[in-house]
């Protein structure tokens, strides 16, 4: 697609979903009482990614221009006014947009906040701040630079089930160094059987060669495997395993 053509796409997926947001006010504010509106915020912004993480390897991601950012704004104040929501306009507290981080299922891209200056100068002319999407795996100093440049709502998701999943699979090698075999939780086996079973979130972002997308079920920073947790063959395996080793009495 040209430069023009690809221009023309992006400005006309934004104003659709300017007027869904619009629409989706509307309905909240219709919905609220009047105590409950007063207490309704809004974050707004079209630049969110895709659901479930990217199914794909990334090398770079573009970062919102201040342009791009007034055009949302504008467009959404537009949408509201034009549905008579010109009081919920004033209650918008954030506005998403892309600084620049991103992950896929083995590679992070790390804020530079040079790139993100003249982001972060725009904002500093409003009452907002701004939300990003996507800022798993994000360095400690990251996250403080994001903040101090205006980027306050930071969304994370998978690298926190990635940190429990990390946690699930270490006391399962404590289990099977402390319990005998015909007692353990096996939730290592069981968490396979079951994704293999029930493919469905992960099967159109792993590799579909075998030995690949087990390392991915198991090792993926996108963590697939998080929407298996409440699975019942998986739970009750997790509290088979937290109750064998929490009877376990260690010699000192």
């Amino acid at each position: 697609m040209c430069g023009r053509g690809f221009a023309k796409f992006t400005s006309m997926r934004r104003c659709l979903a300017t007027a869904a947001a619009g629409n989706g006010c509307a309905a909240a504010e219709a919905s609220a009482s009047d105590a409950q509106r007063q207490a309704l915020c809004y974050v707004i912004g079209t630049e969110v990614p895709v659901p479930g993480g990217e199914a794909d390897t990334i090398g770079k991601v573009h970062v919102t221009t201040p342009a791009s950012a007034q055009e949302t704004l504008s467009l959404h104040e537009t949408a509201f006014r034009r549905l008579g929501q010109a009081q919920a306009f004033d209650r918008i507290i954030a506005l998403v947009v892309q600084p620049g981080v991103e992950f896929d299922h083995s590679n992070i891209i790390h804020y530079r906040p040079a790139a993100a200056q003249a982001l972060s100068r725009f904002i500093a002319t409003t009452p907002w701040v701004f939300e990003t999407h996507s800022t798993d795996y994000q360095t400690p100093q990251a996250f403080a630079q994001l903040v101090q440049d205006h980027f306050a709502i930071l969304k994370v998701g998978p690298a926190l089930t990635f940190a429990l999943r990390e946690a699930i699979f270490s006391l399962a090698l404590m289990e099977k160094a402390l319990v005998p075999t015909e007692r353990q939780s096996h939730i290592l086996a069981v968490i396979d059987s079951v994704m293999l079973d029930e493919p469905k979130y992960w099967e159109q972002y792993y590799h579909p060669r075998h030995s690949q997308a087990m390392m991915d079920l198991h090792y993926s920073l996108s963590d697939r495997i998080r929407y298996y947790w409440p699975q019942d063959r998986i739970a009750a395996a997790l509290r088979q395993l937290i109750a064998q080793l929490s009877a376990c009495r260690l010699a000192c």
